[in-house]
């Protein structure tokens, strides 16, 4: 459970990373309490993605199991937010382990049938793995909790005892390197700084980058639409961070318009339409388009992009000023 109220960044953040490789849900209710919500689960599916956009540490976390909780903590995990992640989880499971069971044994001709290893192993892969990204823990709690680290993962990665099938991943701990710059978005204000720093220095191409970009963007908005005395400490600190990432952006759109070459002002356009409707929106159809408009035709272009909402807007504009 994020560990203040407005704490949705994790959601849209691990969403856009992860939405070409798994299934997401949030906000799963295991009984009529707030606090018992799980925030995140994620259910993997097999995909060229996995291979395609490398996202290091975060990926091998990923594919820890097939169904994964991620519980997302903004500063010093506590022994019971421990406790409630393990509460939330046991509550889910036995419920759905329950309905699973039933389904199963109802596709079988009789129901005094025993299911097939291959049945138990199916639902198995529902019986989820929890991990805890927190910005940090202390020792105390690690030897408390059993944590062992997790040599195969790496330093400031831990897991506890296998019948809990829960790890920690504390992200002050994580080494600086190229490798855990996706989970270092989610530690404090200044560990989103550096790792920013670096994700903006990635390839324009990069579908995962360009998506990052959006949700930081979003989450932006969506803390400007609060009022400021409702915002906890950690979330005026975060929104600092979001600031300088949108100033960012707006700085390189720019940037590019000012430097008047086509060019630029084609991958400008490239860009905003990436981050406003997706990757996969850059056909070679429309990628052929955006080559044939002049200058002022890529200056309305980006400026109308702002004000669109729907994707048929763009591809109408386009063919019109193709056909004029």
């Amino acid at each position: 459970m994020a560990q203040y109220k407005h704490d949705r960044f994790f959601k849209f953040y691990i969403q856009s990373l992860y939405k070409t490789k798994g299934d997401t849900l949030q906000n799963i209710q295991v009984r009529n309490d707030e606090d018992l919500e799980i925030d995140l689960m994620f259910m993997r599916r097999e995909s060229i993605e996995w291979q395609q956009e490398n996202l290091g540490l975060f990926d091998l976390v990923m594919q820890e199991h097939p169904t994964i909780i991620i519980e997302h903590y903004s500063a010093y995990l506590e022994e019971t937010d421990i406790h409630k992640s393990i509460t939330r989880k046991n509550l889910y499971w036995t419920q759905k382990q329950k309905e699973l069971v039933e389904n199963a044994k109802a596709q079988l001709e009789t129901s005094r049938e025993r299911l097939s290893k291959q049945a138990k192993q199916q639902i198995e892969n529902q019986n989820p793995f929890t991990w805890i990204l927190t910005v940090n823990c202390s020792e105390k709690l690690l030897r408390a909790s059993g944590a062992q680290t997790a040599a195969e993962l790496g330093v400031g990665v831990y897991k506890l005892t296998e019948i809990l099938r829960m790890g920690i991943v504390v992200i002050t701990e994580l080494v600086d390197e190229p490798d855990t710059i996706w989970l270092k978005m989610l530690g404090n204000q200044e560990s989103a700084k550096n790792a920013f720093q670096s994700i903006k220095q990635l390839s324009p191409e990069r579908r995962e980058k360009n998506d990052i970009i959006s949700a930081c963007i979003k989450y932006c908005v969506y803390l400007q639409n609060i009022p400021t005395n409702n915002l906890a400490p950690e979330e005026e600190d975060f929104m600092k961070t979001m600031e300088e990432i949108d100033a960012w952006y707006e700085a390189e759109m720019n940037k590019a318009k000012s430097e008047g070459k086509l060019e630029g002002k084609i991958e400008s356009a490239n860009t905003i339409i990436r981050v406003k409707f997706g990757n996969e929106v850059l056909t070679p159809q429309i990628v052929s388009q955006l080559q044939k408009l002049n200058a002022n035709q890529l200056d309305d272009l980006m400026v109308k992009m702002l004000s669109w909402q729907q994707l048929q807007q763009m591809e109408e504009w386009l063919s019109a000023s193709e056909n004029a």
